[in-house]
């Protein structure tokens, strides 16, 4: 399957490997003072509020936030810390929005720090938590001021998506006040959606390039219309005309529905690799497709999304080496790799969801906190079904066995929210839950940041292929690895993802972070006045938006 990228200048389209055939936007943007300046006066905006006005909106958002605030260690002042912060806000971002922020999405891939490529995206998150941290003159937040927090980023999130609106309008001609007919608000969802896939907002010229090629640009795009007119017609009813209020509240919905719905791509990807997973290792599957199964089901199956290079699934930390003449490819790290990910915002991404996510969930809301015993462990998994293992089975003692280990390397009880913990849930639901890689050991990256970067293209060329096939056929017949129980190799590294030594670490660091927030902050500070009228009309579109609570 041949997959095609718009480039922001619209000049030409060229080939990539993301199974979603997803337009990767440019991401040249940079945390300009314009935008600092922004966030500012959000955290401003937010904390300034009438208490009574926001007091519904908050207490529902800390609804959401408390079971994962619960099962979180706490410092001295019952707060969570930094890293703690970011862990239950990308858990609420996920669930009730599907959106994965980078810088929060990445655990056990440098959690406690920011990625280092610079793009916008890896530096948005820890400016906006940074600034508002430094605002309440906290060390660490309580559950209120993660819900305020939470719900300035969907007020950045919300303004972004308003200036879309109004870039949409005018490229359709639509801007001057007035109702708009049914077919109108669907060409303005169209729009609006071709804006958020190719991630740059249209002109009237621009509009009509995207228009000619967008089923090659997105070749879901006609399931994606059906998804938007089924958005329109369940909230909008028999109604023949729509407000601009109206349409806010459409896009609203699409902007927490889409993520969600779009995942069943990724769930028909998962089926592909799981038809031709490796069973030979494992008891629970082996979650691993054998790399020669891998591109043989590009030869002949016709599954030609499956081309990536051995060298860039290795970076993607989605191939396991453990024997070299039979590498696999880990079957949930490649699906949640970030090569899967459609870039639509400056704040955040719309990824595959990462199933094990809801079953961590599922654990928080049961302890409701950071640790519990391995026999407590092994009951509630034992129960709790995935989407390709059921409930009520009996796990196998090597599992207890590790379980058992993990807990007398911390006292008795075995942290939920550390890195053996998760590469032991790898174990119990290889196909749902990722292999934890030990911090700094893999590079995720887009397809086009691995090209940019490295100089060479991340697939394998289609005619290269079938030879390909041969060779490892060959290389994996010299193995004499006989099966396991073991769907790899148990490593027995830690690293605590959120723990009282990740707070003490990060009370370390606060001295550097402050000086460099407020050298940032001054910065911005010095272009508020030159981009006060900007930014003014974009808050005075957002306080008009009337209506959805969800933007208060």
């Amino acid at each position: 399957m041949k997959l095609c990228l718009l480039l922001a200048a619209c000049t030409c389209l060229a080939e990539a490997s993301s199974f979603l055939s997803r337009a990767d936007g440019d991401d040249t943007e940079t945390m300009n003072a314009e935008l600092q300046s922004t966030i500012m006066q959000k955290v401003e905006e937010m904390l300034g509020k009438d208490k009574a006005l926001i007091d519904g909106r908050l207490s529902r958002i800390e609804g959401q936030l408390r079971t994962t605030f619960n099962a979180l260690p706490k410092n001295a002042d019952g707060k969570l810390e930094h890293t703690a912060v970011r862990y239950a806000l990308h858990s609420y971002f996920v669930q009730r929005h599907g959106w994965y922020v980078r810088g929060l999405s990445d655990v056990g891939e440098g959690f406690s720090s920011t990625s280092g490529n610079g793009t916008l995206q890896d530096r948005v998150e820890e400016f906006v938590q940074g600034v508002f941290e430094q605002r309440v003159g906290a060390h660490g937040l309580d559950l209120r001021q993660m819900a305020t927090l939470a719900a300035t980023f969907e007020n950045l999130v919300r303004d972004e998506a308003m200036q879309r609106l109004n870039a949409t309008l005018v490229a359709l001609n639509m801007s001057s006040p007035r109702d708009l007919s049914v077919p109108e608000v669907d060409a303005v969802l169209d729009t609006y959606m071709m804006s958020y896939i190719v991630r740059f907002n249209l002109t009237a010229r621009s509009l009509q390039y995207v228009q000619e090629r967008i089923h090659k640009i997105y070749p879901a795009w006609p399931e994606t219309q059906q998804f938007l007119r089924g958005i329109r017609q369940s909230s909008g009813g028999h109604r023949s005309f729509f407000q601009r209020t109206d349409v806010e509240d459409l896009l609203e919905q699409v902007a927490d529905q889409y993520g969600r719905w779009q995942d069943k791509e990724c769930k028909d990807l998962k089926n592909l690799l799981v038809a031709i997973e490796d069973r030979t290792i494992g008891t629970n599957g082996s979650g691993r497709v054998r790399i020669a199964d891998f591109y043989g089901s590009a030869v002949h199956g016709g599954n030609l999304q499956f081309r990536e290079t051995k060298e860039y699934l290795s970076q993607l930390g989605a191939l396991d080496t453990t024997d070299a003449s039979v590498p696999r490819v880990i079957i949930p790290n490649y699906i949640n790799s970030p090569s899967n990910c459609l870039a639509g915002s400056k704040y955040y991404s719309v990824c595959c969801i990462n199933e094990c996510e809801d079953l961590i969930d599922g654990l928080e809301h049961r302890f409701q906190r950071p640790s519990a015993a391995p026999a407590d462990i092994m009951e509630a998994v034992s129960a709790l079904p995935s989407s390709s293992v059921p409930s009520g089975r009996a796990l196998p003692r090597l599992l207890e066995a590790r379980l058992e280990e993990i807990a007398r390397h911390h006292g008795g009880q075995v942290p939920l929210h550390g890195r053996l913990f998760s590469q032991w849930m790898h174990h119990a639901y290889p196909r749902e839950c990722p292999y934890p890689h030990m911090s700094g050991t893999i590079k995720p990256q887009r397809s086009r940041e691995y090209t940019q970067e490295k100089g060479i293209s991340p697939t394998v060329a289609k005619e290269d292929l079938a030879e390909m096939v041969k060779v490892l056929k060959k290389e994996q017949a010299s193995s004499d690895m006989e099966s396991s129980e073991d769907c790899t190799a148990w490593s027995h590294e830690e690293e605590l993802y959120v723990s009282d030594l990740a707070a003490s670490g990060q009370r370390q660091q606060r001295p550097l972070r402050l000086f460099a927030y407020l050298s940032i902050v001054v910065a911005a500070l010095l272009m508020i006045g030159r981009h006060a009228a900007s930014s003014s009309k974009v808050i005075a579109l957002a306080a008009g938006a009337g209506g959805k609570d969800i933007f208060v």
